[in-house]
């Protein structure tokens, strides 16, 4: 943990808009990629490489981004992160090939990972110890927030502008990040560049731990997100438009569960407790999911109910993460490890859930899935306590 008596809120809002700006980055490339394949020949595996690219990244870079945070500071690597965003968004407004685009998506990719780590690792470096829970509360809406910003903006920018403007729209949000980056000061910096000290394997083994938690956390929503709109069809004879608006009641309620999670943080509640309790309450949903009988109003509710006890748990992932830390360099290398857990769980749930559903399409088959996720998430939470308390 840090020194800090005073919540620098400027700068904590800041590396938020860079994550959502990092969101936005992932997102674009689910609603323009119909108006892609119309300009540029897309075979299925090239699709493929441009939608995980960002999880690809996490996996094979997320560890590193760390070391690099921690070596460097999270502010030298988010203006790194920014600077990427712009080179590559730029870039697409020259893109004439496949290669070119995917070439493209694996810097912004590269870009996405580094903000995702580096983000988080300034917010704690500029928050006060009691303001955790509510900056890594603020922190955890990137996503959610960047990916409707993105869904919002795409229709008019592809009808007024085309793709390639849609494309580039994440270098027009960097930019004058990147500018007001430069009168930021990390009070990190000087002790991370002075002295780098060996993390302790102990520490490690933590944030190894805490990063299968966010494993169990993407596996669950991801696969989720991905497969509910056929759900809703198949199973409520739903539009394709009205089950894409049901859907949307996953990440909007995931949204408060951040914020409301972030205020218990501040109000004394332990993260532990935050990440145990709705792993315990995702356990009973699920249970009602699929083995009771509701109209479709209770399902509503009960997606509804889903999507909050969900959000609360990065929020406290990411206010547990700089606890773990016996020094303020280990911060980095901690959120590096962290971030990491979220790539497999983005990259393999969705085959593995349409695996699980198999060709007949039986969705009862997901519940063993989704019950195993949310216990293995309180059994995980439960390990890494008994590990923190020894320690």
């Amino acid at each position: 943990m840090n020194n800090v008596t005073t919540t620098q809120w400027g700068a904590v809002w800041f590396s938020f808009a860079a994550g959502v700006a990092g969101a936005i980055t992932v997102t674009k490339a689910s609603p323009a990629l119909i108006e892609i394949q119309k300009e540029i020949s897309l075979s299925l595996v090239q699709i493929g490489w441009i939608m995980s690219s960002a999880a690809v990244a996490t996996i094979l870079l997320g560890i590193y981004a760390g070391s690099l945070s921690r070596r460097y500071g999270a502010q030298r690597i988010l203006q790194l992160a920014l600077a990427l965003i712009i080179f590559s968004a730029s870039f697409s407004l020259f893109i004439s090939s496949p290669s070119e685009l995917i070439a493209s998506r694996l810097i912004e990719g590269i870009a996405v990972i580094l903000i995702a780590v580096s983000a988080p690792t300034l917010i704690s470096h500029l928050s006060k110890p009691s303001d955790m829970g509510l900056t890594m509360g603020v922190w955890a809406l990137w996503m959610p927030v960047g990916s409707v910003l993105a869904f919002l903006l795409a229709p008019l920018v592809l009808e007024l502008l085309g793709w390639r403007w849609l494309w580039a729209c994440s270098a027009v949000v960097a930019i004058p990040l990147l500018l007001f980056s430069l009168h930021i000061k990390d009070p990190a910096r000087a002790s991370l560049s002075a002295s780098i000290t060996k993390t302790s394997s102990s520490v490690i083994h933590r944030a190894i731990v805490l990063g299968l938690i966010f494993t169990c956390f993407t596996a669950t929503f991801f696969s989720l997100i991905t497969y509910l709109p056929t759900y809703l069809i198949n199973h409520y004879q739903l539009s394709t438009a009205n089950a894409v608006l049901v859907t949307t009641l996953l990440p909007a309620f995931i949204i408060p569960g951040n914020l409301l999670a972030g205020l218990l943080i501040h109000r004394g509640l332990s993260p532990y407790h935050l990440i145990s309790y709705p792993a315990t309450a995702l356990a009973i949903l699920i249970s009602a999911v699929f083995y009771l009988n509701y109209p479709a109003e209770t399902g509503l509710l009960l997606l509804a109910l889903f999507g909050l006890f969900l959000g609360m748990i990065p929020t406290a992932i990411f206010a547990q993460s700089p606890r773990m830390a016996d020094k303020p360099s280990d911060i980095g290398r901690i959120m590096g490890i962290v971030i990491t857990g979220q790539g497999p769980g983005i990259l393999f749930a969705p085959p593995l859930a349409a695996f699980i559903i198999g060709e007949q399409q039986h969705w009862q088959n997901l519940y063993p899935f989704y019950l195993a996720l949310a216990t293995g998430i309180i059994i995980l939470i439960r390990y890494l306590k008994r590990l923190q308390t020894r320690h």
